[in-house]
């Protein structure tokens, strides 16, 4: 049971990386996040979602939940964070002059890689084991 229990949790960490790099890598989806929820910094939640949900240890990205080839783009994705974010100031400008900074193209665009080869095959179940893919 305690391994069906941490599949799960895992396949769930799965899927909020996902949504992590989905928010990163659309302008669009930070623009309509910054207007619903105008008192949130969009650019520290880009930041802080992704740093919630990925620790890049091996252990993190074994088994069947990760691919090699996902495992090798969120671990190249990581890098552009983590360079962007020893980059960037303690406190982020508003939204509209992130947008402008280089940086944030940088990760934008690094997103939007690791997104494209996460989705090959997609989230996973929230409640049940995924099945092997054979």
């Amino acid at each position: 049971m305690a391994y069906q229990e941490n599949m799960l949790v895992r396949q769930r960490l799965r899927n909020r990386q996902i949504e992590a790099l989905e928010l990163a890598s659309s302008w669009p989806a930070q623009l309509k996040y910054q207007n619903e929820a105008p008192e949130v910094s969009v650019p520290r939640e880009v930041i802080n979602q992704f740093d919630d949900v990925f620790h890049g240890d091996q252990s993190q990205l074994s088994g069947p939940l990760y691919s090699q080839s996902e495992e090798i783009a969120l671990r190249k994705y990581s890098c552009v964070f983590n360079d962007v974010c020893q980059k960037s100031p303690a406190s982020l400008p508003s939204l509209q002059e992130v947008f402008e900074l280089s940086a944030w193209q940088e990760l934008r665009d690094a997103a939007k890689e690791a997104l494209d080869v996460m989705m090959v095959r997609g989230p996973f179940p929230e409640d049940t084991l995924k099945k092997d893919d054979v």
